[in-house]
């Protein structure tokens, strides 16, 4: 058995790894357990704190956060603490010089229409500057830019979808498709492999001279998500001084290459903590005794981990973290309840409406930890966070991130506060 912690988390998506960080600046000597890199890493990079509301898109998420149930994680963590949570994440992000930005009206945070390359746009919150297009919304002139070989987007599509929003409609769009920095090759090329030679001196030359050819005729260029894989670089402030134009990135589909940037700065700090991670580790028991977790398991590997409290961050249905078949659902760790789980409908016929089987997840009291159907509390020291809750729908409440930081931030606040470290 590796030697006990403090706490150990499970899982190293966004909610484990904010929990984890969380407990260790409690003081907490803490065991990472994950098997891959959780959902951060095929996301976007923006944090989607809540952006639609009863099926309205809204601007300010805070106000918006009233109406949400009871059983919502946002409603059971408290508004003040979400703050708290959003305040950390955003401190962490200056510590790394990360350059992310929340847009305000009225002297009031709030979200922003994010374009995507598909040519929508979603609200969302806390956004990378990158991604910032708000001076679309302004430009007289603006460029969409594909690159020859990326499959991702689709510029003519992109621009077409654009030019019909009611905010852009005095914004003249155009599009492009730049050569492809690679010769011909049998697949396609994906975003993070144009950000990963973007990272070289020749990637971004190469980038340069694209460009070049039409800073002087607009106002602001969209890309697709390929300014290098890192924040460091800080290549789209570069790019628009150097080229006399806003460069700016379009939020793609996966890979993420913004998640990677962020899940890179989430393990720097987790580094200079001194977290200690077991990787390719597959959690699938745990020793129980009374209602006290004591280890847990991975079988396969045989690693058993030991702590005086446990964070429980595995994710959803994609996951891993709940699982389901057509008729039943359940988490598979732990055995927590899943409410509802044998009598939510699997299909619905509106595609893109408020599923309801998207809500399933374990249900916790005011503190994070699972309770039983007749609400007792089913363990003193496992705390849930992240896609494992249940009562929210992060696809279409726009609220994914959002939950993600301020339950992780929460749940490892509350075990560090459990064994008597931190203060609450």
């Amino acid at each position: 058995m590796q030697a006990p912690s403090d706490v150990v988390v499970i899982g190293s998506g966004l909610a484990g790894l904010t929990a984890a960080i969380a407990c260790a600046e409690c003081g907490c000597n803490v065991t990472v357990a994950c098997n891959g890199q959780g959902i951060i890493a095929i996301s976007s990079g923006c944090i989607d704190l809540l952006g639609v509301i009863e099926g309205k898109v809204c601007d300010d998420p805070w106000a918006a956060m009233a109406k949400l149930p009871s059983d919502h994680p946002y409603s059971l963590i408290g508004q003040d603490n979400v703050r708290k949570a959003l305040d950390a994440f955003e401190a962490l992000l200056a510590k790394y010089h990360a350059p992310f930005c929340v847009n305000t009206a009225n002297g009031e945070r709030v979200n922003t229409l994010v374009p995507t390359i598909l040519g929508t746009v979603k609200p969302s919150y806390l956004i990378p500057k990158s991604a910032d297009a708000t001076i679309l919304y302004t430009a007289k002139r603006a460029l969409v830019c594909g690159v020859a070989g990326l499959r991702d987007i689709s510029p003519k599509l992109c621009q077409m979808i654009l030019s019909q929003h009611p905010m852009l409609s005095h914004t003249r769009i155009e599009q492009t498709t730049l050569p492809s920095p690679f010769p011909a090759s049998h697949r396609g090329i994906t975003a993070l492999d144009i950000a990963r030679h973007v990272n070289t001196e020749n990637g971004q030359s190469w980038l340069l001279t694209c460009l070049g050819r039409f800073a002087h005729d607009y106002d602001v260029i969209m890309l697709p998500p390929i300014l290098g894989t890192s924040y460091t670089h800080g290549l789209c402030e570069n790019l628009s001084q150097s080229l006399g134009c806003q460069i700016r990135e379009l939020i793609s589909i996966p890979p993420g290459v913004g998640g990677i940037r962020l899940r890179e700065i989430l393990l720097k700090e987790a580094t200079a903590k001194q977290i200690r991670f077991v990787e390719n580790c597959k959690i699938d028991k745990a020793d129980i005794v009374d209602t006290h977790c004591q280890e847990v398991f991975a079988s396969d590997h045989g690693v058993r981990l030991g702590a005086k409290a446990f964070v429980l961050a595995t994710g959803g249905i994609l996951g891993g973290g709940i699982q389901t078949d057509p008729t039943t659902c359940t988490e598979p760790l732990f055995r927590f309840p899943i409410p509802n789980a044998t009598t939510l409908p699997r299909c619905d016929t509106n595609a893109l409406g408020n599923h309801l089987i998207n809500r399933l997840g374990v249900s916790v009291d005011a503190t994070l930890r699972a309770l039983d159907a007749d609400g007792t509390r089913c363990l003193d020291n496992v705390f849930v966070a992240g896609r494992t809750l249940g009562g929210y729908d992060f696809t279409t409440e726009k609220s994914g991130h959002g939950v993600a930081i301020a339950s992780g931030w929460y749940a490892g606040i509350q075990a560090a506060h459990s064994i008597g470290m931190g203060a609450l």
